[in-house]
């Protein structure tokens, strides 16, 4: 007997998520309270870390672990749209956006500079619209968030030129894979 993979992803989805219906105040105070949360981690990380990549919570301090990217900021970025924090948003692209290149003599993480720095900036790219950032002609084929992103692209790229076809866990911004 054949089972309808249909009704093996309904009982698993139910399973998963419950049947807890919830009411509109709960949506809004769960709603606040992640923001509350994201504000603490956000603020501290501005406050005890910016410009390092991260903040280390025990000590409050920050440091660089992928590049000396301000990896948190950039990864903020969609997360700041996705919570209207526009005018925040707007500053922040804006001081990223003033970096003209990842050009730097450094081994960087394939996987996570993937995610965390072109993920973020195309993202934060695509959400700038609606931010209200002022767009260049030919948005949203061109802009500087995207421009950036491509540039951490290409870097990224020779990560990929290999005999197994298995990218290399990391690459030189600036020389690519040593031969």
């Amino acid at each position: 007997m054949l089972i309808n993979p249909l009704y093996i992803l309904a009982s698993v989805l139910t399973l998963v998520g419950g049947s807890r219906e919830y009411q509109k105040k709960d949506l809004h105070a769960l709603r606040e309270e992640v923001r509350v949360m994201f504000d603490h981690a956000y603020s501290s990380y501005l406050k005890y870390a910016y410009p390092y990549d991260e903040l280390r919570s025990l000590s409050c301090d920050g440091f660089d672990t992928w590049g000396s990217f301000s990896l948190t900021l950039i990864d903020a970025l969609d997360t700041l749209a996705v919570m209207g924090n526009f005018t925040e948003f707007r500053r922040v692209a804006e001081i990223i956006s003033a970096r003209k290149n990842f050009e730097a003599n450094i081994n960087v993480s394939v996987f996570e500079t993937n995610i965390r720095v072109v993920g973020g900036l195309l993202s934060a790219h695509l959400l700038s619209k609606k931010a209200g950032m002022k767009l260049e002609p030919g948005w949203p084929c061109n802009g500087p968030l995207l421009r950036l992103a491509e540039d951490m692209a290409k870097r990224l790229l020779p990560a990929f030129d290999t005999p197994t076809g298995m990218p290399y866990g990391t690459v030189n911004l600036k020389h690519g894979v040593p031969e």
